[in-house]
């Protein structure tokens, strides 16, 4: 794909060049003259010859998009979003991923973590390389859950029971240099069957660090 855009590229300058600086009236005279006996009478007119200079140029525009057409099909012109561009994604998909109050979430585990497989999708565009969330770490919170569930009104876990291991906790990811850090607190009076399968609901919450998580 290379090799061809290189060479559509080879003859598009050279066909533009010699539209643009050659003069087609010079160069009649200098190679086609000469075999007539007549070369006034048979000389072609000045539209004719603006004609040529026209058709050279434009055809050395279009053998020159076809070659910038090829150049980017293999990628030569891609480039990843900038960092703004980045952030605003990671913005994006933290304020999609949050739960409003009352309302829980799934784990949409996909890779390392909890919820990159919700993250990612959010932070594609139109770059042939996205930015993708990286674990960094996570961190269970022992006990939260039970001051959470009495605050709420719910039902604490049963100290020791299947539901105690699934409590809260919080994971940061690493997307191109800004860290974001998601809070996952289960919501109260699920039961141990829930927790037991991994299905809980989660009230989401999100932080954003412009910075690599530390």
């Amino acid at each position: 794909m290379i090799a061809a855009a290189v060479f559509a590229g080879v003859f598009a300058v050279a066909f533009t060049a010699f539209g643009l600086f050659v003069d087609p009236r010079r160069l009649w005279w200098r190679f086609r003259a000469p075999g007539l006996d007549d070369p006034g009478a048979h000389e072609p007119s000045s539209a004719s010859f603006l004609w040529r200079r026209v058709l050279l140029v434009g055809l050395g525009l279009f053998l020159g998009w076809q070659a910038v057409g090829a150049l980017r099909l293999a990628g030569v012109f891609e480039t990843g979003a900038d960092h703004a561009e980045i952030l605003d994604r990671v913005e994006y998909a933290a304020l999609n991923l949050e739960t409003e109050d009352g309302e829980g979430r799934h784990k949409w585990p996909g890779g390392d973590g909890a919820w990159d497989a919700f993250i990612d999708p959010r932070l594609k565009g139109p770059e042939r390389d996205d930015p993708v969330a990286v674990l960094v770490d996570e961190e269970e919170a022992e006990g939260d859950w039970d001051s959470e569930a009495s605050r709420q009104g719910g039902a604490s876990p049963e100290p020791g029971g299947a539901a105690d291991p699934a409590g809260p906790f919080t994971e940061r990811y690493e997307i191109g240099g800004i860290c974001l850090t998601v809070h996952a607190v289960p919501l109260p009076g699920q039961s141990e069957r829930d927790a037991a399968l991994d299905s809980l609901l989660y009230r989401v919450s999100t932080d954003i660090v412009d910075a690599p998580c530390g």
